[in-house]
């Protein structure tokens, strides 16, 4: 894994340290590429990037990103470098009607592209590289995603009521519009009377009108991976036969399977749902 140092040299807000970190690790982990030593981003203000556009293009005009590869020979360990100009990224952001973060993130993998090869002076250069630049994009925000779902399962974990277990467990259910219901264990003591953290989530869900879902993240033993039990699969089912499911140790440790692959052949009435 290459180590990122961060250098900013304007008063622009630019992207976390954390952030850019995640995004190199994704672009060269998809890119099949491991190198080790360091990697400089660089935030620069619009006259200097012009300045670097001028001397090593011979280009007088401003950019969102410069890309300079030094290989990894020398001895200060600094493989690459990117440019990025934040206050050239918020314009283009501002004309897109995307947020400023999401812009930079995409001029992030845009410069690191260049680095691994991919050119744009040609069309179908240009073609290839954006169609890969929107790819891993659109996985960067997956990710962020199930990040999202796992922390939140985390925080409803810590409601949970399981003194006959001591197995606490958290869930957090996304629907496909975007809203995110959480539910927590709640045991009884007459045991056939427990309530599972997924179907907890489920009911607060439907009692809300949100029928349709698209991920469920699932936390418990920090050990260990969750996955529902056979009820909670089955009710599950009844809704979402495409649900993605996040098992998770952390937000940082976690595998993704399908429900589908989890409860093949479910049972179903035929003629028992209302669309």
């Amino acid at each position: 894994m290459s180590r990122v140092e961060i250098i900013n040299r304007t008063e622009e807000s630019f992207l976390p340290k954390r952030k850019i970190q995640k995004i190199v690790d994704l672009v060269l982990k998809e890119e099949g590429k491991q190198f080790p030593g360091v990697l400089v981003v660089a935030a620069v203000d619009r006259e200097e990037i012009r300045n670097l556009k001028k001397r090593f293009f011979g280009q007088d005009h401003y950019t969102d990103v410069i890309s300079f590869l030094y290989g990894f020979s020398d001895k200060d360990g600094i493989w690459g470098e990117i440019v990025i100009c934040p206050a050239v990224a918020k314009e283009e952001a501002r004309a897109r009607g995307v947020r400023n973060e999401e812009e930079m993130s995409i001029v992030l993998i845009h410069g690191l592209l260049h680095l691994l090869g991919y050119g744009d002076e040609e069309p179908q250069e240009r073609q290839v590289m954006e169609e890969r630049q929107e790819a891993l994009y659109q996985l960067l925000r997956e990710e962020e995603e199930r990040e999202k779902l796992v922390r939140k399962a985390i925080r409803a974990k810590n409601h949970a009521y399981a003194p006959y277990s001591n197995f606490p467990v958290g869930a957090a259910l996304r629907g496909w519009g975007g809203e995110i219901f959480t539910g927590c264990n709640v045991e009884n003591a007459s045991l056939g009377l427990t309530i599972c953290a997924e179907r907890v989530a489920v009911a607060k869900a439907v009692s809300q009108g949100v029928r349709e879902f698209e991920k469920l993240a699932i936390v418990a033993d920090s050990s260990s991976y969750c996955f529902p039990c056979g009820a909670c699969r089955q009710v599950l089912y009844e809704f979402a036969p495409q649900l993605e499911i996040i098992a998770a140790k952390s937000d940082k440790d976690y595998e993704v399977i399908s429900l589908a692959s989890l409860l093949p052949r479910a049972f179903l009435l035929e003629n028992g749902r209302k669309e």
